[in-house]
């Protein structure tokens, strides 16, 4: 029950006990000696039936006759209506309703065990939840008088197989028979106009219906999962087909629609799952959300010219549906509009088409190639995401922007054609496309979200051009063919495992531009043997070149601030330089398993480091070279002083070796000139210390 007519009932129950201690005016027994309670209607001149006091409810049962008229008190009034909740929950088997009766009101007879009822000519109206759950009810017999039939007057009526609406009926309101599971057959008649909100809802064994030309409207949900409904005739005049009318109709095969219906709505059609055609008029301008969602035996659909907008996961899951011809009206591509329709292996995308929605075409795993309009703007997340069988993509100039995972998981993709205008290229866009084996990034491009190109595991090359200015995390991690990447001079930042494990990459140039190498930018490139990382960087992540293991050079810029825990660890460097404007060393981030033969730091005020930012064997067999007059100083830092061999003195030329010896500091020939390296004969030496020697140079 609703919560709608769950809040009536208790409103009138609770109306009841609040006014009067008795919900009758007198009572009388009938020719059969039982008791029946009346109230006094149309100003005490006649009578309706209603229950006894309010702890009574329910005190009718077996067979119950209600007489014409009833004499009280020497007066004789007719009955002429059947009160609200009169018989409700009455262990009742039949009733006899005489033709003094004109009104049935709400719930008089509503979760009563009655099994059949005639209702007489009399009767021109029944009000709401008449016969409500009322499981036992078999058959009813109305007559033409009745003009109305209240909301859920026949709702759960379990029992009911088959019913005639009279023709004097003009409207059939909401969930009048919902839930009747076993009605077979209902006849709607020409005058009515509009069927009611959840009117057929679970009417399980309702196999066919036609709707009259006179209906002009079908609410929501009217007929949602009568699921043994194989057909469906509806009227020319019918305009509006609420949201989820036949939702769930799993038998329905085919359904025209009529000319006059300007939207499918939302879920209109969904989980047909026998329908296997379907006609849009001209007239229709929108196809709303989940229109068709799950019709999976839709082989073809014709969408009309007028149509302007294809809702959200309009033909999701029709895995049946071969092609689809989207014509040059529509505009917009909703969501998920043809998600997982996997038997479709072609698509003409229209120029009138501006953005194409996220999840549009994912999973369409049998379509091979794509070309995407100058019109198009935005290409949506997870548009053509998992279509396995994709081999060529090729972008229109319109396109600015490339959504998150739009083409996730394309594995067959050999090539794209980027559009001149393509300004991101979003997060995990092209991941593992593990076929695509080279990439040129347009000018146009500024940024390369994250994952954008993780796992393109034949990915050779790539290009970024001068414009982008950031990659994100993970955007080219677990490339393992690619061999040469090249970075344009926009870049500001290198996210976190940008190029995670990409063992075939040898070398790096970090340009100028760059501020940031995010953490584990290059961990796990054990084939890069030299980075040169530029003097604007700032900071060098955690674990940056972690695994570098053929790492055997790296220039740190002059402007490296902080250097991450196991930055450059373990690689086997021969020599490393660390500039004056580093503050910061984390833990192990020299540490190798190989010692590190010459460590050059131009820090002149060294700062306490761990104990293990350099390995043992490098304290104890490297030479740390430090800038005059910070020697002592060095001896006195945590980390520093682990150092066996400190030397002042930056080496910085061939004729320049750091020493505490004394250094060579001008050199003549043997005739007086001044020589800058060795002369073959005689060489006169001047030492810093003003010793003066005689060398012989063969």
């Amino acid at each position: 029950m609703t919560t709608k007519k769950l809040f009536f009932l208790f409103s009138v129950l609770l109306g009841m006990a609040v006014t009067k201690a008795f919900a009758y005016d007198i009572e009388a027994k009938n020719a059969d000696g039982v008791t029946i309670y009346y109230n006094y209607i149309n100003n005490g001149k006649e009578l309706e039936v209603t229950l006894g006091n309010y702890e009574s409810v329910g005190s009718y049962s077996g067979s119950v006759i209600i007489p014409e008229k009833v004499t009280y008190k020497n007066k004789t009034l007719k009955v002429t209506s059947i009160g609200e909740l009169a018989f409700c929950r009455c262990p009742i088997s039949s009733v006899t309703i005489p033709n003094t009766v004109t009104s049935i009101k709400d719930c008089a007879f509503e979760f009563s065990t009655l099994n059949s009822v005639t209702i007489p000519n009399s009767v021109t109206s029944l009000g709401a939840s008449v016969f409500y759950e009322c499981l036992n009810l078999t058959s009813i017999t109305i007559s033409n008088s009745v003009k109305s039939i209240g909301e859920y007057t026949f709702a759960y009526c379990n029992s009911l197989t088959s019913f005639t609406i009279p023709n004097s009926v003009s409207k059939i309101e909401d969930y009048l028979f919902c839930a009747c599971k076993n009605l077979e057959s209902v006849t709607i008649p020409n005058g009515v106009t509009s069927i009611g909100d959840v009117a057929f809802r679970n009417c399980n064994h309702l196999t066919s219906i036609t709707i009259p030309n006179s209906v002009t409207s079908i609410g929501e949900w009217a007929f949602k999962d009568c699921i043994n409904l194989t057909s469906a005739t509806i009227g020319n005049s019918v305009a509006k087909i609420g949201e989820s009318a036949f939702e769930g109709c799993k038998e329905l095969v085919s359904i025209t629609i009529p000319r006059g219906v300007k939207t499918i709505e939302n879920n209109t059609f969904a989980h047909c799952n026998s329908m296997t055609s379907v006609t849009i008029p001209n007239s229709v301008t929108s196809i709303g959300n989940n229109a068709f969602c799950d019709c999976n035996s839709l082989t073809s659909v014709t969408i009309p010219n007028s149509v302007t907008n294809v809702g959200e996961w309009a033909f999701a899951d029709c895995t049946s549906l071969t092609s689809i011809t989207i014509p040059s009206s529509v505009k917009n591509l909703g969501e998920g509009s043809f998600c997982k329709c996997n038997s479709l292996s072609s698509v003409t995308i229209p120029n009138s088409v501006t953005s194409i929605g996220n999840d549009a075409f994912s999973a369409c795993n049998r379509l091979t190639s794509l070309t995407i309009p100058n019109s198009v703007a935005n290409i949506g997340e997870e548009a053509f995401s998992y279509c396995y069988r994709l081999k060529s993509v090729k972008l229109g100039d319109g396109v600015t922007s490339i959504g998150g995972g739009a083409f996730h998981g394309c594995t067959d993709l050999t090539s794209v054609s980027f559009g001149k205008n393509v300004k991101t290229i979003g997060g995990n866009a092209f991941r593992s496309c593990s076929s695509l084996t080279s990439v040129d990034i347009p000018n146009s491009v500024t940024s390369i979200g994250e994952y954008a190109f993780r796992e393109c595991s034949a990915l050779t090359s790539v290009t970024i051009n001068n414009s982008a200015t950031s990659i994100g995390t993970f955007a080219f991690g677990e490339c393992y063919e690619l061999t040469n990447m090249k970075l344009g001079n926009s870049i500001t930042s290198i996210g976190d495992y940008a190029f995670f494990d990409c063992p075939a990459l040898t070398s790096i140039t970090i340009p100028n531009s760059v501020t940031k190498i995010g953490d584990y930018a290059f961990d796990g490139c054990i084939g890069l043997t030299s980075a040169i990382i530029g003097n604007n960087v700032e900071s060098i992540g955690d674990c940056a070149f972690h695994y570098c293991e053929g790492l055997a050079s790296i220039n740190i810029g002059n402007n490296v601030k902080s250097i991450g825990i196991l930055a450059f660890a373990p690689c086997n460097i021969t020599s490393i330089t660390i500039p004056n404007s580093v503050k910061s060393i984390g833990d192990a981030a020299f540490w190798g398993d190989m010692p590190i033969p010459e460590v050059i730091s131009k820090i002149e005020e060294p700062f306490n480091i761990s104990a293990d930012t350099f390995s043992d064997e490098t304290y104890n067999d490297a030479t740390l070279y430090v800038p005059k007059g910070t020697k002592n100083k060095y001896k006195s830092k945590e980390g520093w002083k682990k150092f066996v061999h400190i030397v002042e003195g930056i080496p910085s030329g061939i004729n320049q070796v750091a020493s505490d010896e004394p250094q060579i500091l001008r050199r003549y020939t043997i005739n007086g000139n001044k020589a800058t390296t060795p002369k073959n004969g005689i060489n006169i030496i001047q030492m810093d210390n003003g010793e003066v020697k005689k060398v012989i140079v063969k």
